[in-house]
């Protein structure tokens, strides 16, 4: 508050100089001391508004006396800016209209399209949209008469703020690519940067965060560039609520700490302000509560000394404009000595009036506004507990979802083994009904054998043991025992036939049951038991079936069709 204070008391003592008509080092006739006030004050406008309202109420004076119509114009563009920024927007939209006179009158077109924009910006603040539009249409228009790109590229860029402004997003980024394209043109790295700022806040309003974030981003690398550090910590800032948006709140907090950092070494207090309360809201998200209410007291703590802080200004400011108007006073009555003090005893009433009543007003508001602050910080905690239960809440049910997943998997596993069970069940029934085969058909190979040897012994039956074993030799060739084994087989393997014929289609029946007992990795004689053949035949279809199945010499023919 220390460093406040001498510059407001600094203010003062300046006032009083210039009051007292020290100020004034130059004729009060030349035009080149106009020029300096203008000039200074324009200096002042975002640094020291207070000086720069005092260099240009004086330059007005002058200019007015000596009817300097360019001083005229210069001194009251500057007042305007000065209530603009000041939120005195009427007053604002008064001095910008006398500067556009002023400006006519002496055939600067430049300054008539500048005054035609700063006076739109103030109409639009003022709540006055359409007459805003009509005034930087108005400036637009003198800068295509000019050529003037880098003017058109400003007042495209005003128009686009108003139709971002009235959610007309799509006119908005019409006007805002228009300024880029110029900027682009022109390799103006600060116009550029502005620009890419206004398309990332329009796309984050759109809610299309990932397009917001590439425009900040761009915004970010223009600002780097020209060293403008202020405007980066917006940039900063920005980039980092596109990444709490999209729920990235480790990027967040990675952003808008630099943000926080850039604004603490630049004395920023409103973007400090503004990275505190994202700061909070981004350790709210996570869950880390204790740093959220950390960093939203700090910023309720910042705000109100912002609040105390201007206050003060605001104070100075009106004994600034108390002097100012005295010195004009003075100015035009300097020769009527007593009138002169009759007024300033009048003055001097007045303001000690008005000073009062300014306190009274100050304190009601101070009253009022820290009420408002205790209530709405109470709404905030219990927001904070509210988002906490809604958490806590969110934390049991994955718990009891975890719960029962474990569940589903533990009835998924056992499942699986009653399934493997059943496999190897079905697979040992198959392995049993091939060895009843096998046991069926050696049988039947003994009883053949000794059939033989009685028609060799007995003749006189040789026909009916011929039709006997005409008899056997055909049960051999029935496929009944085929289709049960076939059955067991699809069973145990069910995609087994389907997968061989993919690969091979002009397999025969005979050629599959071989493929079936080869899966089974039943020996040689076992195989040419069940199929009724011998052992040179089973080699001869084994053979053959390699070829059918284009196999390479080396290849195993059981380990072949195992992969199936």
């Amino acid at each position: 508050m220390r460093p406040l204070f001498i510059c407001i008391f600094l203010l003062l003592i300046q006032g009083t100089i210039i009051q007292e008509g020290y100020a004034i080092s130059l004729p009060e006739n030349d035009t080149l001391y106009i020029d300096f006030l203008n000039t200074t004050a324009e200096k002042y406008l975002n640094s020291n508004p207070d000086t720069a309202f005092v260099y240009a109420k004086q330059a007005l004076l002058l200019s007015e006396r000596k009817g300097f119509a360019k001083g005229i114009a210069v001194a009251n563009e500057n007042l305007g800016l000065f209530f603009y920024n000041q939120g005195g927007f009427q007053q604002s939209v008064s001095y910008l209209l006398n500067a556009i006179a002023s400006y006519k009158k002496v055939g600067d077109k430049i300054g008539v399209a500048e005054s035609y924009n700063h006076l739109g910006m103030a109409y639009y603040y003022g709540l006055k949209i359409d007459v805003a539009l009509q005034c930087h249409q108005e400036a637009l228009k003198i800068y295509e008469q000019l050529s003037d790109k880098k003017g058109k590229a400003e007042t495209f860029g005003y128009i686009g703020h108003l139709y971002e402004k009235q959610k007309d997003y799509p006119q908005a980024l019409i006007y805002q690519e228009k300024a880029f394209k110029i900027y682009e043109v022109l390799n103006d790295k600060a116009g550029l940067g502005k620009i890419t700022e206004n398309l990332g806040s329009i796309f984050e309003d759109m809610e299309n965060y990932p397009k917001a974030y590439e425009y900040f981003n761009k915004a970010l690398t223009f600002n780097r560039e020209v060293n403008d550090q202020v405007t980066i910590i917006n940039n900063l800032n920005n980039i980092g609520d596109t990444y709490r948006k999209q729920g990235n709140y480790s990027d967040a907090l990675i952003y808008t700490l630099q943000a926080y950092q850039l604004a603490r070494k630049m004395n920023q207090k409103d973007r400090l302000r503004s990275a505190l309360r994202d700061l909070s809201k981004t350790y709210a998200f996570i869950g880390d509560y204790k740093k959220a209410h950390a960093y939203l007291d700090s910023s309720y703590t910042l705000y109100q000394r912002i609040y105390d802080e201007e206050s003060v200004l605001q104070m100075a400011r009106m004994q600034t404009l108390y002097q100012t108007e005295a010195k004009e006073k003075a100015l035009v009555v300097k020769d009527a000595t007593i009138q002169l003090l009759e007024g300033e005893r009048r003055i001097g009433q007045l303001w000690i009036m008005l000073l009062v009543t300014g306190t009274i007003l100050l304190l009601s508001f101070g009253i009022i506004f820290f009420r408002y602050q205790r209530l709405k910080t109470r709404k905030d905690r219990e927001l904070l507990e509210q988002t906490q239960r809604v958490l806590e809440t969110e934390r049991e049910n994955t718990q009891l979802n975890e719960q029962n997943l474990k569940t589903e998997l533990e009835n998924k596993r056992l499942k699986e083994l009653q399934l493997q069970q059943e496999l190897e069940t079905r697979s040992r029934e198959l392995t049993t009904h091939a060895l009843q085969i096998v046991q069926k058909n050696k049988f039947l190979e003994e009883l053949k054998v000794k059939l033989n040897e009685i028609r060799r012994s007995e003749k006189d039956k040789t026909r009916q043991i011929k039709e006997l074993i005409a008899s056997i030799d055909y049960s051999f060739k029935l496929d009944q025992d085929w289709e049960d084994f076939k059955r067991f087989f699809e069973q145990v393997h069910p995609d087994f036939f389907q997968n061989l014929q993919s690969v091979c289609t002009d397999l025969s029946a005979h050629d599959k049951r071989l493929c079936a007992l080869l899966r089974l990795n039943l020996s040689s004689t076992d195989i040419s038991t069940i199929l009724g053949i011998s052992q040179d035949s089973l080699r001869i279809a084994r053979y053959r079936l390699r070829k059918k199945l284009k196999l390479e010499e080396r290849a195993n023919l059981t380990a072949f069709l195992v992969s199936f």
